[in-house]
């Protein structure tokens, strides 16, 4: 049973950046920005920025198609790791570790695009 599983969607803040491990495998990390409602002001949405991981095949396919605007589904987990810092305090960072990404369709809508409305909904 899988319980940590989440999708989040969003912007490329900057390409990706790949480095290696010690035993040679690919690690490529990005930032996503999602964003969500703001209450107060519908037209000014809040910004979450969220650190992606991706590893091995994964990091291959996010470095060969991704890049900083692009629009991107991730689906993964949120891993919580620690840290101590140079004063030896210990630091928490979440990262959402990238199992799979899909590109998400261009703003663009088709030239006869035409929105439904509620009432029309058949459910």
């Amino acid at each position: 049973m899988i319980n940590n599983f989440s999708m989040i969607q969003g912007n490329l803040g900057r390409d990706p950046e790949v480095r290696q491990t010690q035993n040679g495998t690919k690690v490529a990390t990005y930032t996503l920005a999602c964003y969500r409602a703001n209450p107060k002001d519908k037209d000014k949405p809040f910004t979450d920025w969220y650190n992606v991981v991706a590893w091995g095949e994964q990091a291959d396919q996010v470095t060969a198609n991704l890049k900083k605007g692009m629009k991107v589904l991730a689906t993964g987990r949120f891993q919580t790791r620690s840290y101590n810092d140079k004063d030896g305090k210990t630091v928490y960072a979440t990262d959402f570790m990238q199992d799979s990404f899909w590109l998400a369709p261009a703003k663009e809508k088709p030239a006869d695009f035409a929105p439904v409305a509620e009432d029309e909904f058949p459910f």
